[in-house]
């Protein structure tokens, strides 16, 4: 009877083992899977929905804050595109357009999908989106 109490007691043992450490793999795995959110890849990614998206809107109102941008949204550079904070679901790129002084603001996720292009407000202390704060 002891004999037996021990090898299942030996086999739960092994079983437990090997389920902490598939877990700990998979959790570590993910963790390197996602980064620290600003890696160079995402941020090119980010940019490039953002300026993707001016264009876009240069064609054709999407339902965005924004509306149907001007023309001029098609020749702004990816230079004009700036990563300006990053919220717990989305970042925010601001661009600036030089031809008719517009700066807006994209709401990316951070897939990569633009989820709100608004215009920047210029009062000081109004960056022009929500921290999701009761008012």
């Amino acid at each position: 009877m002891k004999a037996l109490t021990q090898a299942i007691t030996q086999t739960l043992t092994q079983k437990i083992s090997r389920l902490v450490l598939a877990s700990t793999l998979i959790f570590t795995s993910s963790a390197f899977a996602h980064g620290d959110g600003h890696s160079k890849l995402d941020q090119s990614k980010i940019i490039q929905a953002a300026q993707t998206s001016a264009k876009m809107l240069t064609f054709k109102d999407k339902g965005m804050s924004v509306g149907k941008l001007d023309s001029s949204w098609n020749k702004v550079a990816k230079g004009a595109f700036k990563l300006v904070e990053e919220t717990d679901n989305a970042i925010i790129v601001k661009a600036t357009n030089t031809n008719n002084q517009q700066t807006l603001l994209f709401n990316v996720s951070k897939g990569g999908k633009v989820l709100d292009v608004k215009e920047a407000k210029s009062q000081s202390g109004e960056h022009g989106h929500s921290h999701g704060h009761a008012h």
